[in-house]
């Protein structure tokens, strides 16, 4: 039996760890058949080139691409709807892509300091913040708003708010002296937990990212 070198070994963990990250995402089940595996192989793409990325323009240009990406090859599963009606595949949104992508990358880089400690530490700084429906709902009524976000949910959100929201949430970020894909982690777990027990008065510190 032929032992695996470095290369099959560093590739094997990465593969594991990008199947993990979507399961993190609770997004598959929205997507149509097939669409996990080339999800799968973009992000490998992507995070196999995470070295190279040195400054944020760098990494928003790369992100903007894979969004684009996303939006004209992945399309949302056909759903049938509560009054019987079905809801007809069509083309996913950019915020959904952006949500993909930026939960994946989370665990990938801050969760699991990938693919080298020196490389997650140097990028940790320019990911965004992933941003689900209570967490919009909380930035449109931020102090920090100066935009009109108009979604109230990822699949309604284009490019020009996803921006917007994400500037939000680096304003945010910056004011509580954290990184986004930090402010993001504080967020959904207050947000949730408020959602679920509203008369227990619960503020918790950390989090995981979920549905959208």
């Amino acid at each position: 039996m032929k032992l695996p070198d470095q290369a099959d070994i560093e590739g094997t963990k990465r593969k594991n760890i990008i199947e993990m990250a979507l399961g993190f995402t609770a997004m598959m089940r929205i997507f149509s058949k097939g669409s996990k595996p080339r999800i799968e192989a973009k992000l490998e793409e992507f995070f196999s080139r995470l070295a190279d990325i040195r400054t944020r323009d760098d990494y928003q240009a790369r992100h903007r691409s894979f969004c684009e990406w996303f939006t004209r090859e992945i399309w949302t599963a056909e759903k049938r709807l509560k009054n019987g009606k079905v809801q007809p595949s069509q083309p996913s949104s950019y915020g959904q892509a952006a949500k993909v992508l930026d939960i994946a990358i989370k665990v990938y880089v801050y969760y699991c300091a990938q693919p080298t400690v020196q490389t997650a530490q140097r990028i940790l700084p320019f990911l965004n913040g992933a941003v689900d429906t209570p967490i919009m709902k909380y930035l449109r009524k931020s102090k920090c708003t100066t935009a009109t976000i108009r979604a109230t949910t990822i699949k309604e959100v284009d490019e020009t708010e996803y921006q917007a929201l994400q500037a939000l949430v680096l304003a945010e970020s910056r004011a509580r002296k954290m990184h986004p894909v930090q402010y993001d982690d504080l967020m959904w777990r207050q947000l949730n937990r408020e959602r679920d027990a509203p008369n227990q008065g619960i503020h918790p510190p950390a989090q995981q990212p979920g549905g959208g």
